[in-house]
């Protein structure tokens, strides 16, 4: 079962700032979110019901799963930090 990853305008500002080598792998990684937001490389953010995220060297993608819509809402996308868990 597949989802739709849409970008919100924050993440997507986000990642036009990255190189191309950068942007390649989080496009690989929002396909597998998409295919699978469960999948065994992502984990659940604490404090929030529905936001997981994924590693992606030294950046993380945080999204939130709507399984009704089937879309998968990418909200950040920053290097780890004290300020990259909170939405």
């Amino acid at each position: 079962m597949t989802y739709e990853v849409i970008f919100s305008p924050k993440s997507y500002k986000q990642i036009e700032s990255f190189d191309e080598k950068l942007k390649g792998r989080i496009k690989k990684a929002a396909i597998e979110i998409g295919n699978d937001p469960w999948h065994k490389g992502t984990i659940k953010v604490e404090g929030y019901e529905n936001v997981r995220r994924k590693r992606v060297g030294k950046y993380r993608l945080l999204y939130a799963v709507d399984k009704h819509r089937k879309e998968v809402l990418v909200v950040k996308v920053e290097i780890k930090g004290e300020t990259t868990y909170r939405l």
